[in-house]
């Protein structure tokens, strides 16, 4: 999208509702029990419940009365003294967990969120044509607001200290890693076929007594017996394919071992074949077949390196692939960030300040200290000595005595409640042309705000005010 092929020559049809752009896309407490009135335990009390007299301090307090228990004025006992009417104890509550929030993740990428191209395209078109004024922080929010409308820049958090650190890039879908390892892993898992056929060959099966078979829970495959010589190679390749972000101990440990002879039979009779690995594209001195996964992993770096990995000390990488990305410390430290922006998109908007502009679209700030505003149509503030039409000067009277009218506010304060459609339509021309003009801004939300009146020289002091800010 560039300026030029920009809609110069909006429409100036009156919309009073704000722009909906969705058709784009982007678009502990504790309870002490049942209240009841208690002796305090200070003494015994007369018939009518008169304390009798103070305590008495000698620590003669007679014979036992037996258990604690307390009686009503008239004789009824209502069972043991409750004595935790001041709440719960010291030791209680030490013992009280407070629900803290979950720690931040470990940081170890910086990062930085702009528009997506295409997405921005259509977002700006769209904000051009509404001739609607935008909070810079909401147009941040609206991009934060989806994943695919973003294009997200992430670098080593040690960067500036070690510019040698690099991330790493699976290839064939451009889902960024922390390490080389990592992203071969990936590209193992889910793009095998595009490097190699799969072939099933006939071997012997496995000979001896078995007493049991590992069983991966995520999966539900049987790996086969822990005594057999191929146990290790199994579990590698297994974890490799199947389970390349958890630690290969972890995955380990939480094997199931299984000792009906059922399942160690059907194990023993799947041993009778095993997956070979014939590379795509075998050029002259490539191996034919490869005999396990491990093997294929090898040839990728050794034959297909460029299509498989590659590294880079900063990557860029589109939204969308955040949800495709494996967890782990990566998309942890990017999803906080980006939840982080969506609290307070400061740096966002800062960012997309340039590409704003370079659209064609004009920031200015209300008020030397106030938000700053972006619209399609530069501001024009008026003049002292410009002189407007008569109907034209009572919309701009109206917004000044009261600011943020919806457009039906202001052409009743105008035209008044016995208007016909004719002046009403009147009216509604001019606001029109007064927004298309810049004289006056239009909300999102519909509200409206008169331009200030200011001299050629406040005038020319804000606009390099606000071109330094840029800067």
């Amino acid at each position: 999208m560039s300026p030029d092929s920009a809609d110069q020559n909006p429409s100036q049809k009156e919309s009073s509702s704000p722009l909906d752009l969705s058709f784009l896309g982007l678009g502990p407490s504790w309870v002490s029990g049942p209240t009841e009135n208690v002796s305090s335990g200070r003494g015994p009390r007369r018939e009518g419940g008169d304390r009798k007299g103070p305590p008495r301090r000698d620590g003669n307090r007679g014979p036992s009365r037996g258990p604690n228990t307390h009686s009503d004025s008239r004789g009824n006992d209502r069972g043991p003294r409750r004595d935790d009417r001041r709440g719960p104890s010291r030791e209680d509550r030490g013992n009280f967990q407070r629900q803290e929030e979950p720690a931040p993740p470990a940081f170890v990428v910086s990062t930085g969120f702009f528009p997506d191209d295409a997405k921005f395209e259509l977002l700006g078109d769209a904000m051009k044509k509404s001739l609607i004024t935008y909070e810079l922080f909401s147009i941040a929010q609206l991009i934060l607001d989806k994943e695919d409308r973003l294009s997200i820049v992430i670098k080593p958090a040690n960067a500036e200290k070690n510019p040698e650190t690099l991330l790493s890039i699976s290839v064939p879908d451009s889902v960024p890693f922390l390490t080389e390892a990592e992203a071969v892993s990936h590209v193992m898992s889910r793009h095998l076929d595009k490097f190699f056929d799969i072939v099933e060959v006939e071997v012997e099966a496995p000979k001896g007594v078995f007493q049991m078979v590992a069983k991966c829970p995520q999966t539900g495959i049987v790996l086969g017996a822990p005594t057999h010589h191929n146990y290790q190679k199994a579990l590698r390749e297994h974890h490799s394919r199947h389970c390349p972000n958890v630690p290969f101990e972890r995955f380990k440990a939480g094997l199931e071992m299984i000792r009906e002879q059922e399942a160690i039979d059907a194990w023993v009779k799947s041993m009778s074949r095993r997956n070979e690995y014939a590379p795509k594209d075998r050029k002259e001195g490539e191996p034919e077949r490869l005999e396990s996964i491990d093997a294929a992993r090898g040839f990728l770096l050794a034959f297909r390196r460029d299509a498989t990995v590659i590294s880079r000390n900063q990557v860029r990488f589109p939204g969308r692939l955040l949800a495709e990305m494996p967890p782990g410390p990566l998309r942890d430290c990017v999803r906080y960030a980006l939840d982080l922006q969506r609290q307070f998109p400061l740096d966002t908007a800062n960012g997309i300040r340039g590409r704003l502009r370079k659209e064609g679209f004009h920031l200015y700030k209300k008020g030397s200290k106030g938000i700053t505003y972006a619209c399609g149509v530069r501001r024009k503030c008026r003049d002292p000595q410009a002189t407007f039409s008569d109907s034209m000067q009572k919309i701009f009277d109206s917004l000044d005595k009261t600011s943020g009218q919806q457009s039906k506010d202001v052409v009743l304060s105008i035209g008044g409640e016995a208007a016909d459609d004719a002046a009403k339509a009147r009216i509604l021309a001019d606001l029109n042309f007064l927004i298309t003009e810049g004289y006056i801004a239009k909300l999102h939300d519909g509200r409206l705000f008169a331009q200030p009146v200011l001299s050629s020289q406040a005038k020319a002091k804000e606009e390099a005010e606000n071109e330094a800010e840029e800067k």
